[in-house]
């Protein structure tokens, strides 16, 4: 990345810092997702459980490896084999200790915004695990809370439909939201996070570099 291009992506993260810790969100700002998982790394307590949602940046950062490397203890639907099982292992997440996950995106004065299918990424954010570590690049930061809305739900969930190999939903027919009620609707929970209750629970490590959809 160009020097001017870090450096204005610094000065937005830090900024966007600010009025995150006034809303008592705890914040780290990282270069590079490696970066981010060493930060992690040292963050997570080798002998707690860690759980996780879906996550594509999580996934590109190579954490979850290296938490298995070291012999953490990790509840993992991605280790099931039916999807009764997996279901159960994924509201085993919501006692981990620790929960990865990312944001779908951040309003630049704050407000988290995410849209799940299930909810158990929603779910967990804003209550059950100790600490929640959200990996997110500086490239879903979108301008006010309507535009981050709009910028989530017509671009960012059809990006996942298409991602997820979905068939019948108005976003893989025509590419923008359709406001379905499809059985594959993976909007069904659309939230606003805009203010943690526990001071410094859900730690926002914001990325320079792009990474997530």
């Amino acid at each position: 990345m160009e020097d001017f291009q870090t450096a204005r992506k610094y000065a937005a993260a830090i900024t966007l810092s600010k009025k995150l810790t006034r809303r008592n969100f705890q914040t780290v700002i990282c270069a590079t997702l490696a970066e981010a998982k060493e930060h992690a790394l040292q963050a997570i307590n080798p002998t707690k459980t860690v759980g996780f949602g879906g996550s594509l940046t999580v996934a590109a950062s190579g954490l979850i490896p290296a938490l298995y490397e070291r012999g953490q203890k990790i509840i993992d639907r991605e280790r099931t084999t039916t999807p009764e099982a997996r279901h159960q292992v994924m509201r085993q997440a919501l006692t981990a200790d620790y929960f990865l996950t990312s944001i779908n995106g951040i309003a630049e004065t704050g407000e988290l915004v995410n849209v799940d299918n299930i909810g158990n990424r929603v779910a967990a954010l804003t209550f059950g695990p100790e600490k929640v570590l959200a990996f997110v690049s500086m490239n879903k930061v979108y301008g006010t809370l309507e535009t981050t809305l709009e910028r989530v739900r017509n671009q960012t969930a059809p990006l996942n439909s298409w991602r997820l190999n979905l068939k019948d939903t108005p976003c893989i027919k025509t590419g923008n939201c359709g406001n379905c009620l499809k059985p594959e609707c993976i909007c069904n929970t659309i939230a606003i996070t805009r203010r943690s209750p526990v001071p410094e629970r859900i730690v926002i490590y914001l990325i320079l570099e792009d990474a997530g959809i």
